[in-house]
């Protein structure tokens, strides 16, 4: 027999090209990678830390391709506010509040969320800068629960989308990424600059920021199209097309962009995105919160676009589950497949016997090696095979309700929202344990509860945004 660190056993869904799956199989690691990859009874390793067994499932660790982890300090504030309430009533003022510390103490608790559900990697997109260490607070959370950081550095100077101290010359945001990506970027992290939306920074300093990301072999992170592109791009650039018409005029459209949320395009832009090779970050769960009936994932899927499932920040994504956004990719697109058919003009009803679009499976296949390939990072870690990064999630079904029988188990692990924290027994990043058990091994959520907690409080009077707590709420609350 082979000699391995741990030997991970189970039912294995691969996420290998010929989607693999073992229902009595065997994932040997050593070194903090994969060296075999089975069916149980052709396994020839033996490890002194052997885990998992009937009843346990072995999947990918999820990939999280857009997001937000400063907002863990006005999570859910949304609910009850309208766009402009909550970015300049308090989005823009308690975030912008938030140094180092405080940025710490924001993000901790949804960067616990994610990876006590199993996201091994996860980007995020950064733009408050008031304080210029406030995304170290964020890469200090995320670094000390183990995941794998995507950050991009976004630069705000435009005068009408941004307001004071979130404005920065566009030499101060490049060399403050350059800060960022001296001190951080290690295996595990990487960093670039981006900036919201084209319509964010000043026209001439949008394609210098993308070069510099060209330049230094980084993704582009762009918000498109984002909410005043149509109203900006005809006044201020004279362009009455799209937003990645424009790109492409720009020569700024190709396999270095991932765009997110890239909703309510015009006729050809999806073919146009797959053309070039950019990339797209859905974002299915923040828009079925905000009622936005008309998602649209398939025109990039059948356009063959390569596409990666992300959550946006908690003031929008409340739970800040990944497992919800899978499920909600199903189901927004079902919905906006029926409101766009109720809409046109065909005369077609919908019969109960059509084939709905998408699975389960192509759910959980977005979130692992969809989001690998979204971030670039297929050749290390997506899918269970041999030589990649052992970044793994070890789930035991056996106590699982909403998984049980077992027949159809991933439309149960999928539309069940996942496993409860504490069937998830382990989350490995390459190799080494960070969840075990629904905990995390160093970091107390009881001490982050706490802290997030007293952040807030301060913050709500600090800035003066108590208002806006529970606006529009039907119920009397009563202090004291």
């Amino acid at each position: 027999m082979k000699k391995c660190d741990t030997l991970l056993r189970g039912t294995v869904i691969t996420m290998n090209p010929g989607r693999a799956a073992y229902l009595d199989g065997y994932v040997a690691i050593e070194g903090g990678r994969i060296v075999a990859v089975g069916q149980g009874k052709d396994c020839d390793y033996e490890a002194e830390d052997t885990l998992g067994g009937d009843g346990h499932i072995v999947i990918p660790g999820l990939v999280n391709v857009h997001g937000h982890l400063v907002q863990g300090c006005i999570r859910s504030m949304a609910e009850g506010t309208t766009f402009e309430e909550r970015l300049f009533g308090f989005y823009y003022p308690m975030t912008g509040a938030c140094d180092e510390e405080r940025s710490y103490a924001s993000a901790l608790p949804p960067v616990l969320d994610l990876v006590r559900r199993g996201v091994t990697t996860t980007a995020d997109d950064h733009f408050t800068h008031i304080h210029k260490r406030s995304i170290d607070g964020v890469l200090r959370a995320v670094r000390d629960s183990g995941m794998r950081c995507r950050m991009a550095r976004l630069i705000l100077s435009d005068p009408d989308n941004a307001p004071d101290g979130f404005r920065e010359s566009l030499d101060v945001g490049l060399a403050e990424t350059e800060r960022v990506k001296a001190e951080w970027e290690n295996d595990f992290t990487s960093v670039t600059a981006s900036t919201i939306g084209i319509t964010y920074c000043k026209p001439d300093e949008f394609k210098e920021i993308w070069q510099w990301t060209v330049d230094n072999d980084r993704q582009f992170d762009i918000h498109a199209p984002s909410v005043l592109d149509t109203k900006y791009l005809s006044e201020r650039r004279g362009w009455e097309g799209g937003s990645f018409e424009w790109m492409d005029h720009e020569g700024m459209l190709g396999p270095n962009v991932i765009a997110a949320h890239a909703q309510n395009l015009r006729p050809g832009e999806a073919k146009l995105i797959s053309d070039r090779g950019a990339h797209i970050a859905l974002v299915p769960d923040m828009e079925q919160v905000l009622g936005l009936v008309d998602f649209d994932s398939r025109q990039f899927l059948d356009a063959g676009i390569t596409c990666g499932i992300g959550l946006d920040g908690p003031v929008v994504a409340y739970g800040h589950d990944l497992w919800t956004a899978l499920r909600a990719f199903l189901t927004a697109q079902r919905m906006g497949d029926q409101h766009r058919k109720q809409m046109g003009n065909s005369r077609e009803q919908w019969t109960g016997y059509e084939t709905l679009f998408g699975s389960a499976e192509l759910a959980l296949e977005l979130a692992t090696i969809g989001g690998a390939r979204a971030l670039n990072m297929e050749d290390k870690i997506g899918s269970l095979e041999v030589g990649k990064d052992a970044d793994i999630v070890l789930i035991d079904r056996r106590g699982e309700t909403q998984m049980s029988p077992p027949a159809a188990l991933i439309p149960s692990l999928v539309y069940g929202n996942g496993p409860s924290p504490d069937a998830v027994k382990r989350v490995m990043v390459r190799g080494k344990t960070v969840v075990e058990n629904g905990e995390h091994v160093s970091l107390s959520r009881h001490d982050a509860v706490a802290a997030s907690d007293e952040l807030q409080s301060t913050l709500l009077e600090e800035v003066g945004a108590q208002k806006f707590v529970r606006m529009r709420s039907p119920y009397t609350w009563v202090d004291g």
